[in-house]
């Protein structure tokens, strides 16, 4: 196979996509102007939102950092459906594990929040492994609904295990960074955006690399990559172990922010939270992840004040049908086409 390969226009003709042609050795030529000011605009935008805990109140900097604990299982989801094509509902059980881990490696173990992060992401990825080594041979619905039943087995093991606090969970417990508690809700923010940059860093790279391009080749059809030699059992392996640690930090990060665990954190309310971000965002858009998550998780922690709260449920069933039957793509498609269109009606009037 040649070291370059043309990607004709009409990639669905190709059979495989982009992701599968980059896969094998493709490259595309990027504008460095353009990379430039896109770079320096996402960096103004990241400084602006590391920076609202000090315009914000209390309260409204305890929901932002739970606006972010959100986002951080979002781009996990990002990872597993977006860019791997994997449909799985085991983020409650990523979650769930993460929020334990924490909490024992900070009473049991005496771990400083770096070190119990370091854990739960390495105990997150062992659990990833382990979901993927699992469900190796299904996919599609039979994929989901085992990596659901994962969930479900968590929740009953520590819910009849006395030493991690029964049904009743675990509380009293203090997580810490640095030796500061992450009961203050501005470090909590702040620890919890430096690891959400550092996921998207991690994601967008992995975009550009050979790993990336190999997660999408998977996605796009696992046949025909393996047939160019992609081993795509290890790379599934490899985007839940990575999922795994995602999910982790975001669940140690809540059992900081709720200071209470219980075996509720395995529920399907909150997988099913989450996946309605992802499906109303663009599963394959991670702008339209992290937009749509702010607000939803805005509009739920808020849903008492304008007399919503019985009806939560209810909008985020009646958005996933409206974007499933008018926006496939969700609002990061949207997005992505209208920029698209601005920019091609520009060139052609430069052009002219």
């Amino acid at each position: 196979m040649s070291d370059q390969i043309t990607v004709t226009d009409d990639r669905r003709a190709a059979g495989v996509g982009d992701a599968l042609v980059t896969a094998s050795g493709g490259r595309k030529v990027a504008d460095p102007g353009g990379g430039r000011a896109t770079g320096a605009a996402a960096l103004l935008a990241a400084a602006a939102v590391a920076a609202l805990p000090l315009a914000t109140d209390y309260s409204t900097t305890y929901l932002l950092a739970y606006i972010v604990i959100i986002a951080l299982l979002g781009t996990s989801l990002h990872l597993l459906m977006g860019l791997m094509g994997v449909f799985s509902l085991g983020q409650a059980a990523m979650f769930g594990t993460g929020a334990y881990v924490a909490v024992v490696a900070s009473d049991e173990l005496a771990l400083d929040g770096i070190l119990g992060l370091l854990l739960v992401a390495l105990v997150g990825a062992v659990l990833g492994l382990v979901m993927g080594a699992v469900t190796l041979r299904v996919t599609d619905l039979y994929l989901a609904l085992a990596t659901l039943a994962v969930g479900y087995i968590f929740e009953n093991v520590v819910r009849n295990t006395d030493w991690l606090g029964g049904p009743q969970g675990r509380t009293g417990f203090v997580i810490t960074v640095a030796g500061r508690s992450l009961d203050d809700p501005r470090l909590l923010f702040w620890v919890g955006i430096v690891a959400l940059y550092l996921f998207i860093v991690i994601i967008w790279s992995m975009r550009r690399s050979k790993l990336g391009r190999a997660f999408m080749a998977t996605r796009e059809s696992p046949i025909a990559a393996r047939s160019i030699g992609i081993d795509t059992r290890r790379y599934k392996l490899l985007g839940f172990a990575l999922a795994g640690a995602f999910s982790g930090i975001a669940g140690a990060l809540y059992a900081a922010w709720s200071l209470v665990v219980d075996p509720s954190v395995f529920g399907i309310d909150l997988t099913l939270s989450v996946l309605a971000i992802a499906i109303v965002g663009g599963l394959r858009s991670l702008p339209g992840i992290l937009i749509v998550g702010a607000a939803l998780t805005y509009f739920r922690n808020s849903a008492a004040d304008f007399g919503a709260a019985d009806y939560v449920l209810l909008v985020y069933g009646s958005l996933i049908v409206l974007s499933l039957r008018f926006l496939p793509q969700g609002l990061g498609g949207l997005l992505a086409s209208t920029v698209t269109a601005g920019t091609s009606r520009m060139r052609g009037r430069r052009e002219s």
